[in-house]
């Protein structure tokens, strides 16, 4: 029977309990559920041709798995493989009946992230900021501080925290979020709307089912106003966004281009996940022996940990299994500064100043671990997109700039600009 068990519901979705028993944690397997959901979704969603009877299945199997993790009944999907789920699957399709369904697009902008783009909230205190901008600030207090109690909308930063706050009548509500909604030309039933939202929670939009009626009734409401929405809810206008092509092949046809500039393009963020490598099994024991390292940046490729440890441990833990030593901060003494996502300007400046230390990728780490040696991994110059300048680095960010241009670093890449992170 479809949705009968755990195990029904994540093979339904591509993935079977077997294939997380790696993950750490619930929150880890769960990131590979949304990996495996979104895939097949993807290749099963009708308007790319798919099958309508098994698009159906694989979204009310990850339904059931959503609800499942939302409400932390299960210590571990990999081990709940026969708990019964059928009748939470019979409900789950019963509310899908009279559901709209999501176009093809919304579940291509979901996929794109690990973690839920967007967070609904009540503001915890009277201090935070909205951060709107533009003609549809709706808010006209000087400073326009979020009052607390009220409904706030959060961006997931990639220190892994949600920030730039924004009133909710300020929002400009993103094709990620109202790609997922019925159309309100057609559809009034705020019981609907409703319902399309809380779907998102882990999803795309978390928060949600955490508001009482009340504050979720007014959301409800400003959703169902499509002058609340990017593009005016024109979801021909996002495909085209979405689908200009960042390079042109040499030669290509004047028909290529117009096959290639109609279609999503996604496959940027459909990557593999980042592997780490086991000593004994297909890297050498002892490849970082007698070397000391020091991590600054975030890893989200890798996972685990949150905020400013997104990745960390797992990074360190990787290292030290293979002989390396980890201190947490640069000195002579540093052999390799890992660079991550968003790295702290101060260690960067300090390791480029250092004439033994090299800047090296996890990737380019892993690459060494497997050969058996660091040597002659990472030749080109890094690339720093940007900096944490989050504690107001900006003397120290100039610093590592400034060294970047006099002493290429061992990775890849070498232009800097700074960011700063609220």
């Amino acid at each position: 029977m479809p949705g009968g068990t755990v195990k029904d519901c994540l093979t339904a979705i591509g993935i079977s309990p077997s294939a997380l028993s790696g993950a750490g944690r619930l929150s880890e397997e769960w990131a590979q559920i949304k990996k495996s959901y979104f895939k097949k979704v993807l290749a099963s969603h009708p308007d790319k041709g798919g099958d309508a009877a098994v698009f159906r299945d694989v979204q009310n199997s990850f339904e059931v798995l959503r609800k499942i993790f939302e409400a932390g009944d299960v210590k571990s999907f990999a081990t709940a493989g026969e708990q019964s789920t059928s009748e939470m699957y019979k409900g789950t399709k019963e509310d899908f009946k009279s559901a709209s369904t999501p176009s093809w697009e919304y579940y291509a902008e979901a996929a794109k992230e690990i973690y839920a783009t967007y967070r609904l909230e009540l503001a915890k205190s009277g201090r935070s900021r909205c951060m709107a901008q533009g003609g549809k600030k709706a808010c006209t207090e000087d400073p326009p501080f979020i009052e607390k109690g009220c409904v706030r909308i959060g961006f997931m930063q990639t220190t892994g925290s949600y920030g730039r706050w924004v009133h909710l009548q300020c929002w400009r509500i993103p094709s990620k979020i109202w790609l997922g909604l019925p159309n309100p030309e057609k559809v009034r039933d705020g019981k609907k709307f409703e319902k399309a939202l809380l779907r998102m929670n882990e999803v795309s939009l978390s928060g949600v089912g955490e508001l009482t009626a009340a504050q979720r009734k007014q959301v409800v409401r400003y959703a169902m106003d499509k002058t609340h929405w990017t593009f005016g809810g024109a979801s021909e206008k996002v495909r085209k966004k979405s689908s200009k092509p960042e390079a042109t092949a040499k030669g290509r046809s004047a028909s290529d281009k117009k096959t290639q500039s109609t279609a999503l393009v996604v496959a940027g963020k459909q990557k593999e996940s980042f592997v780490i490598p086991t000593p004994g099994k297909g890297a050498p024991k002892g490849s970082l022996a007698g070397q000391t390292f020091t991590i600054t940046g975030v890893f989200p490729e890798v996972g685990g940990g949150q905020g400013f440890n997104l990745g960390k441990d797992r990074v360190k833990k990787m290292i030290t299994s293979f002989g390396g030593k980890v201190t947490s901060s640069v000195s002579s003494k540093t052999d390799i500064l890992v660079v991550g996502k968003d790295p702290g300007s101060s260690k960067v400046a300090k390791a480029r100043s250092n004439p033994q230390t090299r800047l090296l990728s996890v990737h380019d780490v892993k690459v060494g671990i497997q050969r058996g040696s660091l040597e002659g991994v990472g030749a080109k110059t890094m690339t720093i997109q940007s900096f944490n300048t989050a504690f107001g680095q900006g003397r120290k960010l100039a610093l590592a700039n400034t060294a970047a241009r006099k002493r290429p670093a061992a990775a890849s890449g070498g232009v800097s600009k700074a960011r700063r992170i609220t």
